[in-house]
């Protein structure tokens, strides 16, 4: 066979090698984790105290956390469906609205990069006569069939007829 032809042969079936692992490789890209919605099973929430907020405003910080060292997955938006409740009791006459004004980007969730969204009521606000102990709601990334169920911090009022929530972000 003329080295001339070898040569070609050789360089064809390299580039086709290396095309065909980048086609496998982009295949896998589009497919990363990252592109999956989080369910309540990826996440860990926990309730806080706000200590920063704006004038009138107090809030309740809500952190996500991955649920395990392999978590890896998305949420975008505020979450959804929140209900309050004090041991095992709903407290009703409070609504919980998602803040519609924003348009967020998606949060890659994963181990050591948690994030945030804030739970904000009126600080002049009567305070609801029951505290809760607990709430339930959705992610915003959908119900996926089982609610997330965080502690409210001890002791800590919820006040008025509405709370907004805010989209969640790093």
């Amino acid at each position: 066979m003329n080295v001339g032809v070898k040569r070609t042969a050789v360089a064809v079936t390299v580039g086709g090698v290396v095309a065909g692992g980048l086609l496998v490789a982009g295949g896998a890209a589009g497919a990363m984790p990252s592109d999956k919605l989080c369910g309540a099973s990826d996440v860990r929430v926990t309730v806080t105290p706000d200590p920063t907020h704006a004038a009138g405003h107090e809030a309740y910080v809500l952190t996500y956390t991955a649920a395990e060292p392999t978590t890896n997955c998305k949420l975008q938006g505020a979450p959804t469906a929140m209900s309050f409740v004090d041991d095992g009791e709903l407290i009703g006459g409070v609504a919980a609205v998602p803040d519609a004004t924003a348009n967020p980007a998606p949060v890659n969730l994963r181990e050591g990069h948690p994030a945030v969204s804030r739970i904000v009521q009126a600080s002049a606000a009567a305070p609801n006569p029951a505290t809760p102990t607990t709430i339930t709601f959705d992610l915003p990334t959908g119900p996926g069939g089982v609610p997330v169920v965080a502690d409210w911090p001890a002791g800590g009022p919820l006040k008025g007829a509405t709370v907004q929530l805010t989209p969640v972000s790093n």
